[in-house]
């Protein structure tokens, strides 16, 4: 057993595979395997794997039909063999000591999920340190609880290690829905609410890409792509009779609501409006949320969704205007 799988999903990644795999390969922890999924890439990246694979016998190539970002981790899921595992998208990298670190501190505090700081960056080598956690929340052993909202933890899938058999035991997988985007959001929700322990550490070794005009993140088409992922949340609730964590999770979607609003254009974002506007405004009025109440901010923000879909709508174009404006500055 090594004492950690790396997962690689890759699809159309030649620009950015060998920078990726060159910082996999030179880690410090030498005890690991190397998944790469191969999701129907129709570029070089199949061949950048082969060359490299060549070299070094921890890596495995899987090959699949173009399935999705889901069914590639799936897949690597169900391939791995470590005792943690981790996941690294195809065009980001790490630094040389990342799962060194990880897996002493995961086997030292006995985890099921160490996560890190991570850096957003860009191939101009500018780095934007990211915080996941408050000074408090560090370097010490927690887990969720029903009532408990830390609001920073539910992002970084790639910053982490997670313990495999804490995943096979929660029946924890990444949704699996070809083309659409933002696969991990249920997956970080279920590994959060179900693992006893936690460890943030307040440093960072993960570079997340920014200027990859490819990322899935950078595409304003998917409309309801983050509400398929809610959805798949509800239904694991349900199933697993999860159901003190609801309250929590209304207000998670309620914040992936406001927040995917910002990414819309104008005209989508009437469409999106029109199926999601009476559940934004339900939890505006639903008297049961206790402390998970949405800061005043955002109640705000709804509470002119009531009054005018024109004004509220015309609030996100006005800030469309200024950050275009900035950018043409820049």
């Amino acid at each position: 057993m090594p004492k950690v799988s790396v997962i690689i999903p890759v699809y159309n990644v030649e620009k950015y595979l060998s920078q990726c795999l060159d910082s996999v390969i030179n880690q410090t922890l030498t005890d690991i395997e190397i998944i790469c999924v191969n999701d129907g890439s129709t570029d070089n990246s199949v061949e950048i794997l082969a060359r490299y694979a060549a070299k070094d016998k921890r890596i495995k190539i899987i090959s699949q039909e173009n399935s999705g970002y889901g069914k590639a981790i799936n897949t690597g899921l169900t391939t791995a063999s470590g005792e943690y595992v981790a996941i690294l998208e195809s065009d980001d990298w790490a630094e040389s000591d990342m799962y060194d670190t990880l897996y002493n501190t995961a086997q030292q505090y006995n985890l099921d999920i160490v996560k890190a700081d991570y850096y957003k960056y860009w191939s101009s080598d500018f780095n934007q340190l990211v915080k996941i956690g408050r000074i408090q929340d560090y370097n010490t052993v927690f887990s969720l609880k029903p009532e408990q909202y830390m609001s920073k933890i539910w992002g970084s899938i790639w910053s982490a290690l997670y313990r495999r058999k804490f995943l096979q035991d929660h029946h924890i997988t990444v949704t699996e829905s070809k083309g659409a985007s933002y696969q991990d959001t249920g997956f970080i929700f279920k590994t959060n609410i179900c693992a006893e322990r936690i460890m943030l550490l307040d440093k960072a070794f993960l570079h997340y890409r920014q200027d990859n005009i490819n990322s899935s993140v950078k595409n304003k088409a998917k409309i309801f792509a983050l509400s398929l992922e809610y959805d798949e949340i509800e239904n694991y609730l349900q199933q697993h009779q999860l159901f003190q964590w609801q309250t929590l999770f209304l207000r998670r979607r309620i914040e992936g609501c406001l927040w995917n609003l910002n990414r819309l254009s104008p005209e989508n974002r009437h469409i999106y409006l029109q199926q999601k506007k009476p559940f934004m405004l339900s939890v505006l009025h639903n008297q049961h949320m206790g402390q998970f109440q949405l800061p005043e901010k955002k109640r705000r923000k709804l509470r002119l969704l009531e009054t005018s879909e024109t004004l509220f709508l015309w609030r996100y174009r006005w800030k469309d205007f200024i950050q275009n404006l900035r950018r043409f500055i820049r």
